[in-house]
């Protein structure tokens, strides 16, 4: 696939530009038998330039990185055949204020447990703006082929990810970063996937983790709402066990197939949302982190 198909196919065919900032003088405006005047500002803002729709107020030495640009800054970092295009996706939040891309990595890791072998397909995340509100921000996401759930677990983590700032130096940061990255955050999800794999969870910590979405523990009253989407959480837990086995790996693989699946129902934005910058990130990182706890307190060993 050419860049310029991938760019086209997730909505990022736009170009922005960052330009002065006016203002309008009232007196002026409010007599509408008078031409418009302005007068220019130190301040500058970005535009979509398709679509004429002002993005955000941005620094005078912020550096607009148009999507060609950020896309080629991510894929000349990667080692050559080390990725499919193919098989990556992008796209953009807000009018274009937002845009991601998912890198299809040429690796995977498999876990394998008894009777389960799962293959997880590995994704370089990038994450970035075209308002000022977001640094481009690199790190891995996965993707479970057996129920196609898709979660970051590493992005918001800060020995895991790489932050670039929107300066005109952008171009130029070293490869060698996002390739031991890649490498380090591989190496550390397979180790972690593996020991969730060789340990069950209690009931009891199983419904914490339903907390976490739809907490019930400690609610003299619980709304609906709360009930259904506890229901279909339930629901996505049980055909997990029953893919991957009754294992902390079963557990959260039935967290992440509930937010990737069925969570839109509960909430107006997409998933690649939800998962990014929404509720369902957040999610995900507690429940991990309640995950590696509990095991550490139960007595497994994590080397």
């Amino acid at each position: 696939m050419i860049k310029e198909k991938f760019l086209a196919d997730g909505e990022l065919d736009f170009t922005v530009n960052k330009l002065k900032m006016a203002y309008e003088h009232e007196e002026v405006a409010t007599n509408s038998a008078t031409p418009l005047t302005y007068s220019d500002t130190p301040f500058y803002c970005t535009v979509n330039t398709t679509t004429g729709e002002a993005l955000g107020p941005v620094r005078g030495r912020y550096t607009v990185m148009q999507n060609d640009v950020l896309l080629d800054s991510i894929l000349d970092k990667l080692e050559p055949g080390s990725y499919d295009l193919n098989r990556s996706r992008c796209g953009h939040f807000n009018g274009g204020k937002k845009v991601f891309f998912f890198i299809r990595l040429l690796k995977n890791i498999s876990v394998k447990s008894g009777t389960i072998d799962d293959d997880v397909d590995l994704y370089l995340y990038a994450l970035s703006s075209h308002d000022g509100s977001q640094r481009l921000v690199y790190g891995i996401s996965t993707m479970m082929h057996s129920c196609s759930n898709m979660f970051a677990t590493l992005m918001a983590d800060k020995d895991n990810n790489h932050v670039v700032k929107h300066t005109k130096s952008i171009e130029k940061q070293n490869g060698g970063f996002i390739n031991e990255l890649i490498q380090r955050n591989t190496d550390g999800l397979f180790n972690l996937f593996t020991i969730m794999s060789n340990n069950q969870p209690t009931e009891e910590f199983a419904a914490k983790i339903m907390d976490v979405v739809a907490k019930i523990e400690g609610k003299k009253r619980v709304v609906k709402s709360v009930l259904a989407k506890r229901e279909l959480l339930r629901d996505s837990i049980t055909d997990e066990y029953e893919r991957k086995g009754r294992s902390y790996y079963g557990l959260f693989n039935g967290l992440t197939h509930y937010l990737t699946h069925k969570h839109y129902e509960h909430t107006t934005w997409s998933a690649d949302y939800e998962l990014l910058v929404g509720n369902s990130g957040a999610y995900t990182k507690k429940a991990l982190q309640m995950i590696i706890k509990e095991m550490k307190a139960t007595g497994v060993s994590m080397n």
